[in-house]
């Protein structure tokens, strides 16, 4: 407003007004002045606009001088030297026209102290005497104006950058991080790996072994045989398994690997096997698309069963076991297993104390697939209940999420 009302001023006194132009340029500057606000977002559209305007209209180029350091903030060095470009042409344009004026009609002008000027106040009688500051002083106002806009987005740029590399040391920390406590992991996976391979493997080669050699003596004896023709095959089974869970130890990668005997399909063969074992199982499994179950799902279901079986085995010998799963795509997997509290007072068997690892397990294998499992006595029994997805998430989506 500044601009244009000396631009206006000076006009009317050459006798050439333009009241258009200059009602434009006022409504143009104020458009200008109101559209800072979105330097941040537009910061180089604004600029280009606020620059071209200075150039084609009589106001000065505040908007554009504003507007600069969040251009050389944000943008490329290439944009960001073009818009340099243009906002000092804009700056030129208008202390160009400024320095065309009279002096009196000039918005940067000097005023002659030694000549005697003292005051402008109405009815004084010194006279004030305006002179023209000179081309020099016009390029050093514009250079300072340019130099300080370019300064200040300079000083953003730095910021942000240093910002950004502050952002970057942090993730750089973390995935340190990160890759150091895998890297803990996996030397204990080994370690592990290491002891059980050193120890448990070789005791149960070594009952395998040894029920290899009672099978072959006691031929003539065919339950002494049977039972040591199954202790033996337990023996492989558990060795087969120990393999592969040495394996995925070292390896450290979980996703995919399926144990011997851990399908869908080899429920009802476990079952049956500790039917024939001599417990009291009544079992019911529907098992829909089998062969489309996860992995992770798969080893979930299989060892759930297991284990809560043996458990109510262990825990209640004699007593009843009940055992119902159910798994299809649409619906997931639902297990319950359940069976009568034995009777401390009047049974003859000793009951097992727990420790309550077992539990533990089973609730982290539903939790590591994303599903929940509930154990507990009521109304006499005690039962166990897990339902657990069909889409098994991503290996640690749980413990992120």
């Amino acid at each position: 407003m500044v601009a244009v009302s000396f631009a206006a001023t000076a006009a009317e006194q050459d006798g050439t007004p333009n009241t258009g132009l200059y009602v434009l340029a006022t409504l143009v500057g104020l458009t200008l002045a109101g559209a800072l606000v979105l330097r941040r977002r537009h910061a180089v559209a604004l600029c280009v606009v606020a620059s071209a305007a200075s150039i084609l209209l009589p106001i000065d180029s505040s908007a554009a001088l504003l507007t600069l350091p969040w251009v050389v903030a944000t943008a490329s060095v290439r944009t960001s030297a073009a818009c340099t470009v243009l906002t000092g042409a804009a700056t030129g344009a208008a202390l160009a026209r400024d320095a065309l004026r009279d002096p009196g009609d000039m918005v940067f002008a000097v005023v002659d102290q030694p000549s005697g000027a003292v005051t402008s106040r109405p009815g004084s009688d010194a006279v004030m005497v305006i002179q023209h500051p000179g081309a020099s002083a016009f390029v050093v106002i514009g250079v300072a104006l340019l130099a300080a806009s370019l300064a200040v987005g300079l000083a953003r740029r730095s910021r942000a950058t240093a910002a950004r590399a502050r952002e970057q040391q942090e993730a750089q920390a973390s995935v340190t991080a990160v890759l150091r406590d895998q890297m803990t992991r996996q030397e204990e996976r080994e370690l592990i790996a290491r002891e059980v391979h050193d120890t448990v493997a070789h005791h149960i080669a070594a009952i395998s072994l040894q029920a290899s050699a009672l099978e072959v003596m006691r031929t003539d004896d065919s339950e002494v045989s049977g039972t040591a023709r199954e202790v033996r095959a337990s023996a492989q089974q558990a060795i087969a398994e120990l393999r592969t869970l040495l394996a995925t130890l070292r390896s450290g990668d979980q996703d995919g690997v399926v144990l011997p005997g851990t399908s869908l399909d080899d429920l009802a063969p476990l079952l049956e096997q500790l039917r024939h074992d001599g417990a009291r199982l009544t079992s019911t499994v529907f098992v829909s698309g089998a062969d489309q179950a996860p992995p992770p799902i798969t080893r979930a279901t299989f060892r759930i069963v297991q284990e809560a079986v043996t458990n109510a085995l262990k825990h209640a010998p004699g007593q009843p076991v009940d055992v119902a799963v159910r798994a299809a795509p649409v619906h997931g997997v639902s297990i319950r297993v359940s069976n009568p509290l034995p009777d401390a007072r009047s049974s003859q068997e000793r009951v097992v104390l727990g420790t309550g690892s077992g539990i533990l397990g089973m609730r982290e294998r539903a939790e590591a697939v994303g599903g929940r499992l509930d154990a507990g006595a009521a109304d006499g029994r005690f039962g166990v209940a897990a339902s657990l997805p069909w889409d098994a998430p991503a290996a640690g989506e749980v413990a992120r999420g």
